[in-house]
């Protein structure tokens, strides 16, 4: 469900129009939203194929058709029909591909509610790929899936390599620290196997996979594979997201606790100091972290990622805008007013990542949010 946005808007009529960089996205995080869209885009010679999944939620919005057309920029209210509205609530469709970057636009309206949604993705001309991946003769349109069924890649016209990357990676750095926090230009391969065009395969270890044609190339397609994912259920997962609002003593003690549920109760009986204050903590923390991963998952887990971590230490944003090279988020509530940029920073695992761009300024706020967190005020 990331890399493409959300509008959500209120309509006396339908035929609404609004230049996208002047949108406020922040209801693209937003859980609660009776309508999201999945989006999946291949790149080819001479087209992208366009891959869909509209997810309902309300019974009561209904009459939905989604309507495509493309952009040539931010600010641009409409542009050329793609396809006309339809009703269909999963399917594809190709756009021809430019030779400059283009922005796809899908328009979900309800006729019945009066409500509009717009999710656009860009079409870069470099976007590389070597195919997609399949389950069960569907597109997998989200960056992770389990390792427990076969899975297969389509489109490709020759065998192809799949690299299996173990590194765990490390968590986001505070955004105090004023640290760049970027996956490796080289990363250390665990193991590598070759699958046929077509063919069934199991990826059963969790970690990252990177699908090429050639190694040497910076063309290919990643994915992860989790297992207890997106919403944490097992003790000995629970650990890990807590190195945000612990400190060093009680995030080492937490990890020596190895799926010991009464050990673990007692650390975080520590934080809280209160039964039901730990109770709180821990469903709202990790219900932050489900949707964290949800969201934000790129070549490591959501809530490691930038996004993520501000995203469970700070919560939804009041205001979200996007621009062509960066995303900021808006704070305005009264509990703190803070702003957060995060600049796009591509590599071969993810062309969509982003970083945020730190500074100490950060610093007496986000220990303020913490200490709230630790006294579970959320």
């Amino acid at each position: 469900m990331k890399r493409f946005l959300l509008l959500f808007i209120f309509l006396g009529s339908v035929s609404y129009a609004q230049t996208l960089r002047d949108i406020n996205y922040s209801y693209l995080y937003d859980p609660t939203q009776p309508v999201t869209l999945d989006i999946k885009l291949i790149r080819k010679a001479d087209a992208w194929d366009v891959f869909y999944k509209l997810q309902h939620r309300d019974s009561l919005v209904t009459g939905l058709t989604i309507e495509w057309s493309t952009r040539t920029s931010l600010n641009e209210k409409e542009g050329p029909v793609v396809n006309a509205a339809s009703p269909n609530k999963e399917g594809s469709l190709r756009v021809p591909v430019s030779a400059s970057v283009q922005l796809l636009v899908a328009k979900v309206v309800s006729a019945t509610a009066k409500q509009a949604w717009l999710f656009y993705r860009v079409l870069d001309p470099k976007y590389p790929s070597n195919g997609w991946l399949t389950s069960e003769g569907q597109p997998v349109l989200v960056p992770f899936v389990r390792g427990d069924k076969p899975y297969r890649v389509q489109g490709a016209d020759q065998p192809l390599i799949v690299s299996h990357y173990r590194d765990t990676f490390p968590a986001a750095n505070p955004a105090f620290s004023e640290a760049l926090g970027k996956v490796a230009p080289i990363l250390k391969v665990d193991s590598v196997f070759v699958i046929q065009p077509d063919q069934d395969f199991m990826a059963p270890n969790q970690g990252l996979y990177l699908v090429q044609r050639d190694t040497t190339s910076a063309e290919g397609f990643a994915f992860r594979v989790q297992h207890d994912y997106p919403r944490l259920t097992k003790l000995e997962s629970l650990a890990d997201p807590f190195i945000y609002v612990c400190t060093r003593q009680e995030y080492d003690r937490l990890k020596q606790t190895r799926g010991d549920k009464k050990a673990f109760d007692k650390v975080i009986l520590g934080i809280t100091g209160d039964a039901e204050r730990a109770k709180q903590f821990m469903r709202t923390y990790f219900r932050r972290v489900e949707l964290a991963n949800q969201f934000f998952t790129s070549y490591k887990e959501g809530w490691k990622t930038d996004r993520g971590m501000i995203y469970i230490v700070f919560g939804l944003p009041e205001e979200v805008y996007k621009f062509s090279d960066r995303e900021v988020w808006n704070y305005k509530n009264s509990s703190y007013k803070i702003s957060f940029d995060f600049v796009k920073s591509p590599t071969l695992f993810d062309p969509d990542n982003y970083v945020l761009l730190r500074d100490k300024k950060y610093t007496q706020t986000w220990y303020e949010v913490i200490d709230l967190w630790r006294n579970a005020r959320f």
